[in-house]
């Protein structure tokens, strides 16, 4: 368990996360640098958030409640931090931690090519996803469309579902992946808000 930190503030919790660790731990685990960061509570404070964005490890998961997987959707988080729900029960828990610490080198490079299929959106679809992704609230880019609220939420949930996303958090993830690839529709939907 050299090679794995885990980050939690309660003491409780942080044992049985290394307790988990320590029996689904193999040989083959992963070389790099592994980080866990658990939060049982639905807020962070400065200093968790600080530690959670300086993270150097190669590979970082975050459980938390849902309330906070949501706030942590709006946030442009580096693609190595994947998440998981801290409620839920445990043998769920313990699943996404061995995949995770265990995955198997075909998980490896798919999660890393795994890109959404973006070639059936339609334009207006491929813009308030692009948007999205950077950070910009969906009544701030209904506004800059002169649209509804209501038309870009929908145009948000069509491009989720043409994309196999199905949920915000995994939209930020994926959706940087498809912005590094598509540089010019970064471009031109940053000339759009500006």
């Amino acid at each position: 368990m050299d090679n794995i930190s885990v980050y939690c503030d309660n003491c409780y919790v942080r044992e049985a996360v290394h307790s988990i660790i320590g029996s689904i731990k193999s040989s083959h685990c992963s070389d790099g640098h592994l980080s866990v960061f658990v939060f049982e509570k639905t807020w962070l404070n400065e200093i968790e958030l600080t530690m959670l964005l300086n993270c150097k490890s190669e590979r970082v998961i975050v459980f938390a409640r849902e309330a906070l997987l949501g706030f942590f959707s709006s946030l442009m988080l580096p693609g190595h931090i994947s998440f998981g729900r801290f409620d839920v029960a445990l043998n769920m828990i313990r699943k996404s931690l061995s995949d995770f610490i265990n995955p198997t080198l075909k998980d490896l490079f798919v999660s890393r090519l795994r890109v959404p299929t973006t070639n059936k959106l339609s334009p207006s679809e491929r813009r308030v996803t692009s948007l999205y992704v950077q950070g910009i609230s969906v009544m701030h880019i209904a506004k800059s469309m002169n649209k509804s609220f209501k038309t870009v939420s929908h145009h948000k949930r069509n491009a989720m579902k043409k994309m196999g996303i199905s949920s915000n958090v995994e939209l930020m993830q994926k959706g940087r992946i498809f912005l590094m690839m598509n540089k010019e529709l970064l471009l031109a939907s940053q000339k759009s808000v500006a």
